[in-house]
């Protein structure tokens, strides 16, 4: 048995909002996904026959950013409330 027990609930909490935090990441970057044949997608050609299309932005990336973006957050958040570690 544990000394502090309260810590264990603790982790399942965070454990289970973790969890729920990123699936809701998931669905909303898979939400807005589309699909082939769907949607419009932007076409040019350049001199010697380089075609390009652009598309919508996949997913992954989408996570990758909203990733990024909440570690800098709170890395901002965290220096400011404890001082830099040095």
């Amino acid at each position: 048995m544990r000394f502090f027990p309260l810590l264990d609930i603790q982790y399942v909490t965070l454990a289970f909002f973790m969890g729920l935090g990123g699936l809701i990441a998931i669905w909303l970057a898979f939400r807005g996904h589309r699909r082939e044949g769907e949607g419009q997608v932007e076409e040019g050609e350049y001199p010697d026959g380089i075609r390009i299309a652009r598309g919508p932005i996949p997913p992954l990336l989408v996570l990758v950013y909203a990733g990024f973006l909440l570690w800098a957050l709170a890395y901002a958040i965290k220096v400011g409330i404890m001082g830099p570690s040095f």
